[in-house]
């Protein structure tokens, strides 16, 4: 019965430990995960940011930076470095003009301080914008090398989105102030192709340390040691680990573990390498311990986490030496009570044998049938059936004994409880992120027929979110009988805080809007909204936003561009389609919340037709990473105002539909909104 008991309950600790292990092994890869993809994400914002200043100079202006080679730069300030060989060289007249425009990103770079040990532009020309941050927040010390030598073409990080043409990871390495440091890379273009790499240093020991946190309540039911550990596939070696020594510590020198002698190491190294997600079973200094692991998509790497052997099966090893023990006990116990009832028998009825057969029998029913109940109750519960309780009528040991089976079913009925809680968990999180997303679906306005009735114009608009939610935001309203107010714009970031912060600034510009009343100044009814934008944005969100208003009466636009993409104007009903540019550029909105900003105005002529998007439609990429581009847009609206009598709505679709085939169906990486406005005089 102990051995029957004990190898149910080691078999079936085993199993649910592997799946907690397999469980957690994948949460906690996908939460690093999690981490270095926001890094990407950043990384693709700072390129397509210098995409942007370079291919439009016209709407940038020069500015000056501190000079690595002159001035002194405090911790997290931008600053430029031309290296003195490369300054005796022959530079032509344009080499300064560059640097001042692309110093427009300087903004952006002093906004990554806060997350991020350094942020970086290194050009095809030579020359570095880089913000540092020292560990102590002192003055940045540059080396004679660096200030002699160096060439951000010669780095590793340089040559590595250089030559893949796409963003990624480096391996982990030493940085300049001696921490170790993962950079995440992105090529950026100009005009003449590739004009350089962007880059974001990232300490990794930060993100390490999100995977240990032994509070999590999925894992409360098991409190056993844990150690763990991330090892790089494309070296083998381990980056990261709990472990101080060892051959699963943290090597001086890389050290492929896929070629140790000790093949058990070598297997599972070789498995974590190949990106595969497994539970195994192996020996460490002596003893047998469960490896869980999974891999790391973005960065290349596989997290492991490992627990001990004996501490699994403690319980089940406990159970049977319980059960030996009462056994033995009972089985003295017996031996005892039959020696003396056999020998007072035999010396006193002699003659009384047929009745002491009898008497045997019943007295060894008496003992051997409370054993028959607990043989068959190990058996249901060995079956699975963990509410059975083994009623025995007695107080000796046996009762002890049927007592220590009904806690061992009872404990692994409890277990089994807690991992279905934790299940139930999971679908309750998906299912009110399904429904937040529904929640700001409804909260954009979609009454375009209703609001058409005014007279005067055609409107339709559509937004589609990259994740269960997004930051995308369309708008419009009447401000009076003649006067229409809309507004499109675009939060940084994605997921749930851009979607919070796209519901504060979508109705803080429609009160804004609507308490201004029969004001014509909407430049100062968009620098009061900044203002509330900006109290309280602790987490430094921001948007960009074109806001317009027309007059049906006279068709006279005015309109406010703060930091947005230029929309598609097409004068009249046989016009052509060009972009109208700000004059000025107007800061994004959430940045700083004391602003001024610039609005324009124009006439528009019965028949004109303007298209606004967010850069989610021109920055769309296929599997080539070929941008949509603001060019493709409009030679899509040229082609479809062919039909001049095509509702607006189905012009939407139609370039949606083009967009659509442009990227062959690659997955959707930013959110898609597209407004427009035809008036009709």
């Amino acid at each position: 019965m102990a051995d029957n008991a004990a190898a149910f309950t080691e078999t079936f600790a085993v199993e649910q430990v592997k799946k907690q292990l397999s469980t957690e092994a994948d949460g906690k890869a996908r939460l690093i995960n999690l981490e270095m993809e926001t890094t990407l994400d950043d990384a693709y914002y700072l390129a397509k940011l210098m995409n942007r200043i370079l291919t439009n100079p016209q709407n940038y202006s020069q500015r000056r930076l501190l000079n690595a080679q002159t001035d002194v730069v405090p911790s997290g300030r931008a600053y430029v470095n031309v290296s003195r060989k490369l300054a005796r060289q022959n530079v032509d007249s344009d080499y300064a003009a560059e640097i001042g425009l692309a110093a427009n990103i300087t903004d952006d770079l002093e906004q990554m301080k806060d997350w991020y040990t350094a942020a970086f532009v290194g050009s095809v020309h030579g020359w570095l914008i880089a913000v540092d941050v020292t560990p102590d927040d002192s003055a940045k010390q540059f080396s004679e090398s660096f200030l002699e030598s160096y060439d951000p073409r010669k780095m590793g990080w340089y040559t590595l989105a250089a030559k893949n043409e796409k963003a990624g990871f480096t391996g982990l390495y030493t940085d300049s102030n001696g921490s170790r440091c993962v950079t995440c890379v992105a090529p950026f273009y100009g005009p003449g192709g590739l004009a350089g790499v962007v880059g974001i240093d990232c300490n990794p020991d930060t993100i390490f340390r999100v995977t240990q946190n032994d509070d999590d309540p999925q894992f409360s039911g098991m409190k056993l040691e844990q150690s763990r550990f991330i090892l790089e596939n494309a070296t083998g070696s381990v980056i990261f680990s709990t472990f101080i020594n060892g051959p699963l510590a943290v090597p001086q020198e890389v050290t492929d573990l896929r070629k140790s002698e000790d093949k058990n190491i070598a297997r599972v190294a070789t498995a974590m390498a190949s990106g595969q997600k497994d539970v195994m079973l192996m020996a460490l200094d002596g003893e047998e311990r469960f490896l869980a692991f999974a891999p790391i998509e973005n960065t290349g790497w596989s997290y492991g986490v490992l627990k001990h052997k004996r501490e699994v099966v403690y319980p089940a090893v406990y159970a049977r030496e319980n059960m030996l023990t009462q056994m033995r006990s009972f089985a003295e116990s017996v031996h005892d009570s039959f020696r003396s009832r056999l020998k007072g028998a035999l010396a006193i009825f002699l003659f009384m044998l047929v009745a002491l057969f009898f008497i045997s029998s019943a007295i060894a029913k008496r003992f051997v049938q409370p054993i028959l109940v607990l043989v068959e109750g190990v058996k249901h519960i060995a079956q699975g059936n963990l509410d059975e309780k083994v009623e025995v009528p007695r107080t000796d040991e046996l009762a002890l004994l049927a007592d220590s089976v009904n806690d061992m079913a009872g404990n692994l009925k409890e277990h089994i409880h807690n991992l279905s809680v934790v299940t139930a968990e999971k679908e309750r999180i998906a299912t009110e992120l399904s429904v937040a997303k529904e929640i700001q679906e409804g909260m954009l306005p979609r009454n375009f027929g209703e609001i058409s009735q005014n007279g005067g114009f055609d409107l339709f608009a559509t937004m589609d979110a990259a994740k269960e939610v997004g930051g995308d935001f369309y708008d419009f309203y009447m401000l009076d009988e003649h006067r229409l107010a809309f507004t499109i714009g675009d939060v940084s970031g994605k997921g749930v805080p851009a979607a919070l912060f796209m519901v504060i600034a979508k109705t803080v510009l429609e009160n804004s809007a609507l308490s201004a009343g029969a004001t014509e100044d909407f430049a100062e009814v968009i620098r009061q909204a900044n203002q509330q934008m900006c109290k309280n944005n602790e987490e430094m969100l921001f948007v960009t936003v074109f806001f317009g208003v027309l007059d049906t009466r006279t068709g006279d636009l005015t309109y406010v561009n703060c930091g947005h993409n230029p929309p598609l104007l097409r004068q009249g009903r046989d016009g052509q389609f060009d972009y109208l540019r700000p004059a000025k550029k107007n800061l994004m909105l959430g940045v700083e919340e004391d602003i001024s900003c610039t609005q324009e105005t124009l006439r528009m002529e019965p028949g004109s037709m303007l298209f606004c998007y967010t850069d989610g439609v021109t920055e769309a990429m296929n599997a080539a990473k070929e941008v949509y581009s603001e060019k493709r847009l409009q030679a899509a609206l040229e082609t479809i105002k062919g039909d001049a009598a095509m509702p607006v709505a189905d012009m939407l679709a139609a370039v949606r539909q083009d967009v659509n085939a442009h990227v062959n169906g690659v997955e959707q990486s930013d959110d898609i909104t597209m407004l427009a406005i035809r008036y009709t005089g």
